[in-house]
């Protein structure tokens, strides 16, 4: 055995626990020899337990939720969901502003995550089905063109108006393809802000119809209170009017 690799051997199950004595009867060498190399090379014994230095940090695992907060949580995104209004909510649960734009914020950002999954699981059906097999026609045809173009350009007699055919014919059915193939794929950057400003401006258009039915019961509750001050002005007119007779 290479003495380099029996010293290698012998400092790692040293390490690992193993006592010298033990070693040096393991593998016929002398306690001196042993003790020189642990000295010269600094072998050390792995402590139990201890820490490994290139050991990743321990991730911290977050308390979990009490269930009542669980539910109150889904209490608040339900509501949200069935477009109860926002000073309901904010009443009914107890809950800042700031705590339920948080939840309206995550609610979107869950709704546009599921219309862009549905979205693409839709194209992939179209793509798998009918879509899948004219595709594969327009690439044969495509094909052929290329070929009659090529044997007419190589022919003796070449028809430069049939090769301009056949290049516009190739030139319609990639696009027509091209075109296809567009609904088969995934959603572009673009559709995807499109989805989101769809869904802000449901939650503007919902936040406007809140402003105007508290302005509505605003209105109306000024409009009660002046009826009921004319109808105790008049009361006291004809309180008057019988007193004076």
């Amino acid at each position: 055995m290479d003495k380099r690799y029996l010293r290698d051997l012998l400092r790692k199950e040293y390490e690992n626990g193993i006592g010298i004595t033990e070693l040096c009867r393991k593998y016929n060498q002398s306690i001196n020899t042993v003790k020189s190399w642990r000295k010269r090379e600094g072998w050390k014994k792995k402590q139990i337990n201890a820490p490994l230095t290139n050991a990743p940090p321990k991730k911290k695992i977050a308390p979990p939720k009490q269930k009542g907060a669980n539910e109150k949580e889904t209490q608040i995104k339900a509501d949200i969901i069935n477009n109860v209004p926002k000073e309901e909510i904010l009443e009914k649960h107890g809950i800042k502003k700031s705590t339920y734009y948080n939840k309206a914020k995550s609610i979107r950002q869950l709704r546009k995550e599921r219309t862009e999954k549905y979205l693409e699981q839709i194209a992939d059906e179209v793509y798998k089905g009918e879509l899948y097999r004219i595709l594969k026609g327009t690439e044969t045809a495509k094909a052929n063109l290329v070929v009659r173009a090529t044997k007419e350009i190589n022919s003796q007699e070449m028809d430069t108006k049939k090769v301009q055919e056949y290049e516009k014919a190739y030139t319609t059915i990639k696009k027509m393809g091209n075109d296809l193939m567009r609904t088969g794929k995934m959603l572009t950057a673009y559709e995807v802000l499109e989805i989101d400003r769809q869904l802000a401006e449901e939650e503007i258009s919902r936040e406007k119809l809140e402003i105007e039915k508290t302005k509505i019961k605003k209105d109306d509750t000024k409009d009660l209170e002046k009826e009921r001050e004319m109808i105790e002005l008049l009361k006291n007119i004809t309180e008057k009017v019988e007193k004076d007779e």
